[in-house]
């Protein structure tokens, strides 16, 4: 679902209180079924919401009031934002999560993550990731075209470089 400020929840109000008017007027008599009292109640509804904005943006209450003045547009809405040609923001699924450190080490023979003559790293940390994998500070691939490649199991966090990890190369694994 889109996400609107306050003040493009307002502009939109006021575009739908006219597009309801116009279309009221347009069907006659009874409206053609519109509530006949709805663009006053978008009216009246905009002016408490505009005004306490205006008073203080940071107002907690104004979200909830400025959803249900949205709400109360109804299919007006859409139609007031097509005219606004103005959009919500979509937010992020999870804005707060930071992606694992890099893990970057030069192959030796005694303490680095993969020894030499090795070939597979768990990372648990980097489970459910993408990874890009470089070697020697050349970007490999997941693809055997007959030289070096890795392949990365997202589900278990298990790395395996093709072709041994050789002595003083420089590894660099990165999450994304």
């Amino acid at each position: 679902m889109s996400v609107y400020s306050v003040a493009q929840i307002i502009r939109i109000a006021k575009i739908s209180q006219y597009l309801c008017s116009v279309e009221i007027m347009k069907q006659g008599l009874f409206g053609g079924g519109i509530d006949l009292e709805l663009p006053e109640k978008i009216k009246n509804v905009r002016d408490d919401v505009e005004y306490w904005y205006g008073l203080d943006s940071t107002d907690d209450t104004l979200r909830e009031t400025s959803n249900y003045l949205y709400a109360l547009c109804g299919r007006f809405a859409m139609a007031a934002q097509g005219v606004t040609g103005g959009g919500g923001s979509i937010s992020p699924t999870n804005p707060n999560v930071s992606l694992p450190a890099p893990i970057e080490f030069v192959v030796n023979d005694t303490d680095s993550q993969i020894l030499a003559g090795g070939s597979s790293l768990l990372i648990p940390s980097y489970i459910g990731y993408n990874l890009i994998f470089s070697r020697g500070n050349i970007p490999q691939t997941m693809i055997n075209t007959g030289g070096t490649y890795f392949s990365w199991d997202r589900d278990a966090g298990l790395f395996v470089c093709y072709g041994d990890a050789q002595l003083d190369e420089i590894f660099s694994l990165n999450a994304i």
